[in-house]
């Protein structure tokens, strides 16, 4: 992919890979949703993070990996531990987060990004792989 993503190029690339089963999961489209994600989370100032998965632990999991790629510290979480379908929403601002418990069919990572100007990128993007990062 091309180093020289705009926003429409990058909101274009996520719309089309949202939402993809393990199978369509390939190396190659993760790499672009990784691009288009870095590129566009660059316009904005914060992110919010919403996972939806299988347990607690998992939703965990994921977080951890994309609040790290991202460059997030994470606060102690004392959750819940529930095994039959969570969502997990992280504000890295407020440093809370919010579980509890989904019986939909998606799982993967909603990422919505925030600006605090009129000139930077608000949207929000996913379904994500859980395991993209």
């Amino acid at each position: 992919m091309s180093n020289n993503l705009t926003v429409a190029d990058a909101e274009r690339i996520l719309w089309e890979l949202s939402d993809l089963d393990v199978a369509s999961a390939t190396i190659e489209r993760r790499s672009q949703i990784r691009e288009a994600l870095d590129y566009l989370t660059k316009q904005a100032d914060y992110h919010i993070f919403g996972i939806c998965a299988d347990t607690t632990a998992e939703a965990l999991q994921a977080l951890q990996n994309y609040a790290a790629h991202f460059r997030y510290e994470l606060p102690e979480a004392d959750l819940s531990a529930i095994t039959d379908g969570v969502y997990l929403k992280y504000n890295p601002r407020s440093r809370r987060y919010h579980l509890d418990n989904y019986k939909g069919t998606y799982r993967g990572v909603l990422i919505s990004l925030h600006t605090d100007f009129t000139d930077g990128y608000s949207g929000t993007h996913g379904h994500f792989p859980l395991d993209l990062f």
